[in-house]
């Protein structure tokens, strides 16, 4: 991967911070990066040192309690997390913030009243339709993997089934954003097409297509590295006729194909961070657990406190923008402290 030169400071023309924007939970923040993720956040985020991550969350938070059409949290690691997408990037980081907060509020059904106990959101998450194992993989990334087979036709066709797909998905990223480690290291995606039917084509639609990657690619404070396709169908031409339209060049460019086979898979993300059911007979190494096992850890993982109050605060309502205001508002700000290549 290509390294970027670190910026030049303009602390010159960074604005007096008034001490009322340093919250109390700034000083409550502390870092759970280790020196090989301080090392990449420094070398491809531009996160030079603590004063500066300090400066560039202040800066954000003063923007956006400024700004009468926006209600968003302010506390330190959700405004860090757009700042790192965006490489330090202020006007990058308020487009990113922004965007967040219009699709949420422009799709609440999909946005809405999300919470982890909800049962058919659990059933979802236990059908094995989406896996993330605790495990990083070889590069320190989180690995989602989309077992397309797991799902319900029928019941998805249904208006509350493609709702609830999307609020469980909705959710499971929004769960991987508050990981530092994503936040600095990435995150790979895996589709697993098998046993998929012509019938996907029907919950596949260009309108939800087009809702859900433009959250993806517009919104989320998330970066990802890669898209693994592995078993995909004879009739994938069609469903990527559906996504091509909606997608980014970026996103092509990291768009991997991969068959019937795992080889290639398993060179780039490594074995330990796999399920076991992905992993040949006669391997003896260590893996993230099973599909059973990696769908209770992840229900456990997200019903604990600090993701479960979160989610629930931030889809109550309470947060996003006023579409109307907006539209009335003065135009965004065009000077960034930093000028930064986005990746």
């Amino acid at each position: 991967m290509p390294r970027f030169k670190q910026p030049q400071k303009y602390t010159h023309i960074l604005p007096n911070i008034c001490s009322a924007q340093c919250i109390c939970g700034d000083a409550k923040f502390v870092s759970k990066l280790n020196e090989d993720g301080k090392k990449k956040a420094k070398e491809e985020l531009n996160e030079l040192n603590e004063k500066d991550r300090e400066i560039a969350v202040q800066t954000l938070r003063k923007w956006a309690i400024e700004q009468d059409w926006l209600k968003t949290p302010t506390d330190f690691d959700f405004l860090l997390r757009f700042i790192r997408v965006r490489k330090y990037s202020q006007l990058g980081a308020r487009e990113t913030l922004e965007n967040y907060w219009t699709n949420k509020s422009k799709f609440p059904e999909w946005f809405k009243h999300i919470d982890p106990a909800d049962k058919k959101i659990q059933e979802v998450i236990k059908s094995g339709l989406m896996l993330c194992p605790r495990v990083y993989d070889k590069h320190g990334r989180r690995v989602i993997i989309g077992r397309l087979s797991g799902l319900d036709i029928k019941m998805l066709l249904s208006k509350e089934g493609i709702d609830t797909l999307y609020r469980a998905s909705i959710m499971m990223y929004d769960y991987l954003s508050c990981d530092e480690n994503v936040q600095v290291h990435g995150l790979v995606a895996i589709s697993d097409y098998t046993g998929i039917s012509m019938d996907f084509l029907k919950v596949w639609n260009p309108e939800n297509k087009k809702k859900l990657m433009g959250y993806f690619q517009k919104s989320l404070p998330m970066r990802f590295k890669g898209f693994y396709l592995y078993n995909q169908p004879v009739f994938f031409d069609a469903m990527y006729a559906v996504i091509a339209p909606f997608m980014r060049q970026k996103f092509k460019d990291r768009m991997h194909l991969h068959g019937k086979s795992l080889v290639k898979i398993y060179e780039e993300v490594g074995m330990a961070a796999l399920p076991d059911e992905y992993l040949p007979d006669d391997y003896d190494g260590p893996s993230a657990g099973s599909v059973k096992q990696i769908t209770e850890e992840m229900i456990e993982d997200m019903m604990k406190p600090e993701f479960r109050n979160f989610i629930i605060d931030s889809s109550s309502g309470k947060y996003g923008v006023d579409l109307e205001k907006r539209k009335t508002a003065d135009k965004p700000p065009e000077a960034s402290f930093r000028k930064l290549n986005v990746d």
